[in-house]
Parts: C-alpha cells; structure tokens; sequence
C-alpha cells in the first residue's frame, strides 16, 4: 500500500507547481550504490554494492533507478539511512553520500530496474561538485527540457 501512495503522490507532482531549487537533468549515468556502514574493529568494512543508474541530476540530488530496493539485508530508501554511490560521468568517477528521501516500485521496469529512488546529494568534494555542475549546466543549454517527472530534492 505504502508504494501505491508514494506513486499516486508522485503523478500528482506532475500536474502541480514545480517546486525544484535547482535545474535538472535528465541523464542515464551508470552508479554504484553501497550502504554506509561504520568500520569495523580491524578497520575494515564490507561492502556489497548494487549496479544501477540515474534518471536524472541535479546539483542538489539525485533520481536512481535501481534493480532492487535492499541490499545485504539493509532496505536503501529507509529513513535516516545513508548510503554510499560512485557516479560515472564522461570524464570519470566521483563519489558521494546521499540521504533517500522517497521511493517508489515501478510498475514498468526500466533497463531491468524496479525502483526509483530520489536522493539528496549530503557529501561531496569540492572539486567533484564542480565537475557535477559543469555537467549539469553544459546538458541543461543544450536540453529543450530539464526538469522531468520524476522526485523532488
């Protein structure tokens, strides 16, 4: 039920104001996603990582279509839980720590993924950011476009 209300408020955001801070982009970049887990106390941690990619970006946040919503027992889009992602982009990888903000099940998958999950972007470097919003403003000139139907961040 709960992924039926999150759905329904989704296709309502389409027909009302569009509230987004920051443009948009609608972009298929591949990422990696990993739960954020403390070291354990020979320093190490394990991370199993979940392959998807992204609907679109924003300076802000990030829409992630992903196969599956839990990995390694952990469910991703739960409350307060902050996960680990490397973005691929053009002229390579960054990494970033993002907080879930919603979720919805898909009800046609895209690429062989079932889930879409909006993000705010919570950690990032300097010079990462840069490169994102460079990326960013270089697609939204040249997209008639930028703002899809997809999460609010």
């Amino acid at each position: 039920m709960p992924e039926l209300i999150r759905s329904v408020v989704s296709r309502v955001r389409t027909y009302l104001k569009d509230r987004r801070q920051s443009p948009r982009l609608r972009a298929r970049l591949v990422l990696s996603v990993s739960v954020r887990r403390k070291p354990n106390a020979n320093g190490a941690s394990s991370t199993r990582t979940l392959k998807g990619h992204t609907r679109d970006v924003s300076a802000g946040g990030i829409a992630m279509l992903l196969p599956q919503v839990h990995l390694a027992g952990y469910h991703l889009a739960a409350e307060g839980r902050e996960l680990n992602v490397t973005l691929e982009l053009p002229d390579g990888g960054m990494s970033l720590v993002i907080l879930p903000r919603r979720y919805e099940m898909l009800e046609d998958s895209e690429l062989g993924c079932n889930y879409l999950i909006g993000a705010k972007i919570v950690e990032i470097s300097d010079a990462d950011r840069v490169r994102l919003e460079s990326f960013i403003a270089a697609g939204v000139n040249t997209t008639p476009s930028t703002h899809s139907d997809s999460f609010e961040n």
